[in-house]
């Protein structure tokens, strides 16, 4: 029987997949293989045997279509999460966690991000800015988060997708 945490972060991948395949006008769907954990960390070496293909399907919450396959995307969905954190420059355990574990599931020339849910609070986008480069001096709301000398964007997961989805697609395929 499914936990009521893994139903509720299932149903967030769907949510998420759905968003994106809306936005995009392609077909994301949630991975119920698992993510990145299959060949990140210390399990690596599975990198060296698996194909192109398997590789995509342990990859990442969210399967891309072919026309985005260089999309890597994690969902988490939370029921806290320290936004005051921003305003008063302190880290984020959390969203350190997020970070690292996308890192060991990219490969070189991905386009990734995290797209989490709090509850009772909305939908938001972690994002690195050399992957969102894009975004120059637009102005809408957002903060900007350290993590081991490199900078990232956090922000309105929807309202960010749906502003730069033509930069985002280039960036994709």
């Amino acid at each position: 029987m499914t936990s009521a945490a893994k139903a509720k972060g299932n149903s967030w991948e769907r949510e998420c997949a759905k968003l994106l395949s809306d936005i995009f006008g392609y077909h994301f769907e949630r991975n119920k293989n698992g993510s990145g954990a299959f060949t990140g960390g210390r399990n690596a070496t599975r990198r060296s045997y698996l194909s192109a293909t398997q590789l995509l399907s342990f990859k990442a919450d969210v399967l891309p279509p072919e026309e985005m396959s260089k999309t890597c995307i994690e969902c988490k969905f939370y029921k806290e999460f320290p936004f005051h954190h921003f305003l008063i420059d302190k880290p984020i355990p959390l969203l350190d966690d997020w970070i690292e574990q996308q890192y060991d599931a990219i490969d070189e020339g991905d386009f990734w991000f995290i797209a989490f849910k709090i509850n009772r609070c909305g939908s938001f986008i972690a994002i690195p800015t050399s992957e969102c480069d894009f975004v120059g001096e637009d102005k809408f709301s957002h903060s900007l988060y350290y993590h081991k000398g490199k900078e990232f964007l956090v922000t309105d997961l929807e309202g960010f997708l749906r502003r730069y989805k033509d930069q985002i697609f280039e960036k994709c395929h």
